[in-house]
């Protein structure tokens, strides 16, 4: 039987250090002098960039506690990046104690500052209830905001919300054209949701064919798309 596929909070914090990739290799380009490049004249960025590599133990040692020390001194000056990774801390409970409703708050930040990760992870918190009272409505609103920035997780959301008529009209149209978006940008999720649209018939013919775009999912190593092309044989 096809089963609800949507991102969960926890895989979305990990895919957002993969979107930081490229400030990670800016950060070890800069740590030869570790803590000793910071100075009272230290950019937010700089400071952030050196929390992120504590965060990830990344040309420093691995230190939760210093990575939260930096990221809440950048997030005190603004810096939205740094207020996204302060709420992460907040949420998984590194360098700080677990605070959901403190994680929402850092998130909410740098979400409304325009921070794609953020905005796609607030969608999540109303979505899943996490620090804030479930909203459906205003996490379509988030992950669209998301979404829109590039946020190939939240394009994938979306189909999923408009799949099963989450604070929004269950159209299996929209549903198919947001997960194709994400698909088409090699997202394995959307992927798999495609090809379970196709195996049952959901706002296009049922087409087993096209449901192996379950396939493309299973390449890439999810676990649940070669599970059902298993079921298949």
């Amino acid at each position: 039987m096809y089963q609800r596929k949507i991102t969960p909070l926890i895989q979305s914090l990990l895919l957002v250090t993969l979107f930081s990739s490229g400030l990670m290799a800016a950060a070890c380009s800069a740590e030869s002098s570790n803590t000793e490049i910071l100075s009272n004249q230290s950019t937010p960025a700089e400071i952030y960039k050196l929390g992120l590599a504590y965060y990830e133990g990344d040309s420093v040692p691995e230190d939760d506690d210093k990575a939260f020390e930096l990221f809440e001194k950048a997030a005190n000056q603004g810096y939205a990046p740094a207020k996204h990774y302060l709420g992460i801390m907040y949420y998984e409970g590194l360098g700080v104690d677990q605070n959901y409703q403190k994680a929402f708050e850092w998130v909410k930040q740098a979400a409304n500052q325009g921070d794609s990760d953020a905005q796609f992870n607030l969608g999540i918190m109303y979505h899943e209830s996490i620090g804030i009272e479930q909203d459906y409505q205003k996490a379509m609103q988030w992950y669209l905001l998301a979404a829109n920035n590039g946020s190939f997780d939240a394009q994938n959301n979306i189909g999923n919300f408009y799949e099963y008529g989450y604070g929004v009209t269950q159209d299996y149209d929209k549903a198919f054209e947001w997960y194709a978006k994400a698909a088409d940008q090699g997202l394995d999720v959307a992927q798999l949701n495609i090809g379970g649209l196709y195996e049952n018939g959901y706002g296009v013919p049922q087409d087993y064919d096209e449901a192996l775009n379950v396939q493309k999912a299973a390449d890439q190593g999810n676990q649940e798309a070669s599970n059902r092309i298993g079921n298949w044989s």
